[in-house]
């Protein structure tokens, strides 16, 4: 076993091709991995992995996990900044 399967549970080939098929970068923003891979972010429940998230995604996530929250936020920013924050 390699030692990045070992880390993520993800063979290295499997890591490659999940993100070939993201298109390269995060499965949330869409940036490309800089200096570092890409986390690969799980269902801690199942283990199945959802996908590969770059460190800011991946810090932010569990904040997300509420969709009320998230979605209220998301009005809450639109009705309070000047150009309706959307982009």
């Amino acid at each position: 076993m390699s030692a990045y399967k070992s880390r993520t549970g993800l063979p290295l080939a499997e890591y490659d091709a999940l993100l070939e098929a993201q298109g390269g970068g995060c499965a949330i923003c869409g940036n490309a991995p800089k200096t570092r891979r890409l986390h690969v972010d799980h269902d801690h429940k199942t283990g199945k992995v959802r996908g590969l998230l770059c460190h800011r995604c991946n810090r932010a996530l569990p904040n997300w996990v509420d969709v009320v929250w998230l979605y209220a936020a998301r009005e809450y920013l639109w009705r309070t900044t000047e150009d309706g924050y959307r982009t």
